[in-house]
């Protein structure tokens, strides 16, 4: 198991969302070498600047100070354990498997639309359109 540190976690959420540091940086609001002192372990951020960028990738705190690997273990009591583990593994592998995957799973869920799509088609009736006739109280 590798023990990762902010600076490693920083970089692999930068790289996931293919940024470059000095792009991460315009978008946080901070100097040009900000980011590249965080990722090089010169320096480290303020807690409100933890906050700002665990907001920004959508982690929390823990998952970014490496404390645990859970990404957002707010919104992971609506899961099942399955899903939990899931997030562990995916979090484990690098860049180019992490694209791979998720080339995959977007390939399944197409797959998955188009299946319900035709299961839908293949239930409806088809129905005509009758007129109305009412019964004429005039003898």
């Amino acid at each position: 198991m590798v023990i990762l540190e902010f600076k490693e976690r920083l970089k692999s959420l930068r790289k996931e969302r293919k940024l470059t540091q000095s792009a991460l940086g315009s978008i946080l609001n901070y100097g040009y070498t900000a980011i590249s002192n965080y990722e090089s372990g010169r320096n480290e951020p303020s807690i409100t600047d933890l906050k700002k960028i665990a907001e920004f990738f959508d982690v929390s705190m823990d998952y970014l100070l490496c404390v645990n690997d859970i990404r957002n273990p707010y919104v992971e009591r609506d899961y099942p354990e399955q899903f939990n583990e899931f997030k562990n593994i995916y979090t484990m592998l690098d860049n180019d498997k992490r694209e791979l995957l998720d080339d995959f799973m977007r390939w399944m869920l197409e797959r998955q639309i188009k299946s319900l799509s035709n299961t839908k088609q293949q239930l409806k009736v088809a129905q005509e359109t009758v007129p109305y006739k009412s019964k004429s109280t005039d003898n």
